[in-house]
Formats: structure tokens, C-alpha cells, sequence
């Protein structure tokens, strides 16, 4: 009797305010370095360490799903945005291993985010739910104690672009060339709906 293959799915939150090509690019090189079979693309209503999202959440779903047609490995999972009260990944990963029980999970964060971990809700038990990959970050030293080995056990390697959505918002604010990689077609839905004016 054969067991078929456990499913490795990978899981990249952020606020995608806008999405642009960097993210898309680490979405596809976790997949690629470390076999995974899905990405999803979890955009948040509020990161618990950050101020509030410009766009709406329609508007930044719109863009994801344009962003990612191309890509059969690159999925859109909008359920954090419309989920009541404070919202946690650990929250959100216990869910997703109730509804896909025969399924592997990978966290996919920045260098940043792993200098923060401590501060994440129920971090201890988050790192007996799911892997983590870590990427680099511009001018980001890994933590010398991390909050567990297990956060930098696995790290994407290749270079990432150096792009920031809050510099994408600042050019379109000012009318400005927008001098980082962003997909045509979310480019042309941010412009069309005015975004970030």
C-alpha cells in the first residue's frame, strides 16, 4: 500500500499595500527551494506591529489576484482580512491545519519579523505548529539569540529585491515614476482606482 505525499504549503502574509514584484519573486523562490506544492498569499486588515493599510481590502485582494494568475503554484487566501477582532497567525495556522490535516505548513517572514517573534502572540507554541523559512532583509542582522532555533533552521537563499511598498505609495503620492518592479496589471488597477493619490 502506497501513502501519497503530504502537501507543503507555504504561507506569506504581509499587507501587500501594494503588491509588487518582490513579493511575487519570494513567493516563487520559497516554492522552488524548498519543494513546496502551494504558496498562499495571505494579505492582513492590520499587522498587530504596524499602523493602518491605505487600500481597502477589496483593493488589495484585487491586486494580489492579478499579480498571481500567471503563477498555477501562487494562491490568494483573503480569510484574515474578514475575520472579527484581533487577528494572529497562530489563529490562522491551527485553522488551516484543521481544514487541510494531511498537509505540511510553512511560515515564509523577514529577517525583521524573526527579530520580533518574542512579541508575537503564543510564539512558543506557534513554533510547534508550522516551519519557517527566513529571508533576508536590507541591513537586517540575524537576531544573535534567536527565539528558537527552529526560526532559522530553514533560509531562502538568492537575491531578493530590494523593493518597499511604502516607497511605491510615496512615488504614486507624489506623481512620480514608479522606479520599482510592479505586474502591469496591478500597476494599471492601483492607477485606475487612484489609489495612494
Amino acid at each position: 500500500m502506497t501513502h501519497s505525499k503530504r502537501r507543503d504549503i507555504g504561507l506569506l502574509g504581509g499587507s501587500f499595500d501594494p503588491v509588487h514584484d518582490a513579493h511575487v519573486a519570494l513567493a516563487l523562490a520559497a516554492a522552488e527551494q524548498f519543494g513546496l506544492d502551494e504558496v498562499r498569499l495571505m494579505p492582513c486588515a492590520r499587522q498587530a506591529l504596524k499602523t493602518a493599510m491605505p487600500a481597502s481590502p477589496e483593493d488589495r485582494c484585487a491586486m494580489l489576484r492579478l499579480a498571481i494568475a500567471p503563477y498555477p503554484k501562487l494562491t490568494l487566501d483573503c480569510r484574515e482580512l474578514y475575520r472579527s477582532g484581533a487577528v494572529y497567525t497562530y489563529d490562522t495556522v491551527r485553522e488551516l491545519r484543521r481544514e487541510l490535516p494531511g498537509a505540511d505548513f510553512w511560515f515564509i517572514m523577514g529577517m525583521d519579523s524573526a527579530l520580533s517573534f518574542s512579541r508575537w502572540y503564543r510564539a512558543a507554541e506557534l513554533v510547534g505548529l508550522c516551519r519557517f523559512i527566513v529571508f533576508d532583509r536590507p541591513a537586517c542582522p540575524p537576531p544573535e539569540k534567536p527565539f528558537s532555533p527552529e526560526l532559522l533552521r530553514h533560509r531562502l537563499r538568492g537575491p531578493l529585491l530590494d523593493v518597499s511598498s511604502s516607497r511605491i505609495r510615496r512615488a504614486l503620492a507624489d506623481r512620480a515614476p514608479i522606479r520599482y518592479p510592479i505586474a502591469p496589471l496591478p500597476q494599471r488597477y492601483l492607477r485606475n482606482a487612484k489609489l495612494y493619490l
